[in-house]
């Protein structure tokens, strides 16, 4: 374009010569600027059609990495910069000569930050993508992404003021030997949290919907989020803690999810039976509780646990428990599973439970147990035996008054 003739029309029109070179480069910087953004219009325009074509047959993930992380978008403001850059030297001549290298300084550090732009955005392409992948949920990629970011926006920084002082950025760099230890302390926790969280993808300690408890951070939840500096969990009374991602590797914690993998979560429960209620059973007695709760011949059933009658009646429901988990539809018959008697206490004889349920869910666990212990209480008097519970006794007495 020959900004010349936009000179000759306002010297024909009758301004004076100081005004006509000032209106002119207004007009000239007007119309750069105009076509600019008609450049980046047209950018849009024509990048937009070609991503809708070429990614119509993509897979999803790609299609929305591509277009929802506005990596086009941001390729499309090069347009501008290269159109303004080539324009510089063109119009600010004569006059206004002297304008072209702070101007050329600022299409730099404009054109470091577009480059920054579309580079983090490509980072945000490889994060959507990877969030598609069966690895996603295993090796968390948000704390290598915001490292990445971090050094990307640092390199555009260094590079900026470079710019400003006509300096290589490899000079800029040789300086930074005697700010490390500023920086260490500035970036303690990101250098803290960047090296834990490389240390907890490496060994695969944590990942995305593990459920873990950290009893000294109040953390007993579901993980929604690991980043660079923080990791989210979302506790099961719906509040949010947020702890540091070093707080893992340097403190203990339970991942449940090895548990929930398994497909078999412990149950240990204990039913508190009363001594005073122990006695042997005679042969009837026995031979009523083996037919309704064995379905077996007293004989057969004396035989098969290698017992003499007498039986007591704590034998009896210590074999029957075992019995009914062993029959149980939702305790894992090939895990552990017992039923034993522990050391009396003050509060009865303790008759323990001891296997995994197939319900890993809370509540569906919860109720495999309560159904269980629900059962093996109402079947007691039958064995002839009374739970332990202590009732409190009221102390009376007649209070008198001297006088």
């Amino acid at each position: 374009m020959n900004f010349e003739i936009i000179n000759q029309w306002l010297s024909t029109i009758g301004f004076s010569e100081g005004i006509v070179d000032k209106l002119s480069l207004a007009i000239n910087v007007a119309l750069i600027l105009l076509i600019s953004y008609i450049a980046y219009a047209i950018a849009r325009i024509v990048i937009n059609k070609a991503i809708y074509r070429l990614l119509k047959k993509a897979p999803e993930r790609w299609y929305k990495a591509l277009v929802n992380s506005g990596f086009f978008k941001r390729c499309a403001n090069l347009a501008p910069v290269l159109i303004i850059n080539a324009s510089v030297p063109i119009v600010f001549v004569d006059k206004f000569s002297s304008w072209q290298s702070p101007l050329k300084t600022a299409v730099a550090i404009y054109l470091t930050w577009v480059m920054t732009s579309i580079l983090i955005a490509l980072t945000n392409v490889i994060a959507i993508v990877y969030e598609y992948s069966n690895k996603a949920k295993e090796v968390p990629l948000t704390g290598v992404i915001q490292v990445v970011k971090l050094v990307l926006v640092l390199m555009a920084i260094i590079i900026t003021v470079a710019i400003l002082m006509n300096q290589s950025p490899l000079y800029l760099l040789s300086g930074f030997g005697a700010m490390t230890a500023i920086l260490m302390v500035i970036f303690k926790d990101t250098l803290m949290g960047f090296v834990a969280g490389v240390q907890l993808a490496a060994n695969r300690m944590v990942a995305i919907d593990d459920w873990i408890q950290v009893p000294d951070s109040n953390a007993d939840g579901v993980i929604k989020e690991v980043g660079l500096i923080t990791i989210k969990v979302e506790n099961w009374d719906n509040t949010t803690v947020y702890l540091p991602t070093y707080v893992l590797v340097h403190q203990s914690f339970t991942n449940w999810q090895g548990m929930i993998k398994s497909g078999g979560r412990r149950m240990m429960r204990a039913i508190k039976l009363d001594l005073d209620s122990a006695r042997l059973l005679d042969k009837d007695e026995l031979a009523k509780l083996t037919e309704r709760y064995f379905q077996q011949d007293v004989e057969d059933w004396l035989k098969e646990h290698q017992l003499d009658a007498p039986v007591s009646n704590l034998t009896t429901i210590r074999l029957y428990a075992t019995h009914y988990l062993a029959h149980h539809p939702n305790i894992r018959q090939d895990m552990m599973y017992m039923t034993r008697l522990l050391e009396p206490t003050a509060a009865g004889l303790p008759l323990q439970l001891y296997g995994f349920s197939k319900k890993t869910q809370w509540n569906e666990y919860e109720t495999v147990q309560s159904e269980i212990t629900e059962h093996l209480y109402t079947v007691l008097p039958d064995f002839g035996l009374r739970y332990y519970q202590y009732f409190a006794k009221e102390l009376t007495g007649s209070q008198t008054d001297g006088g």
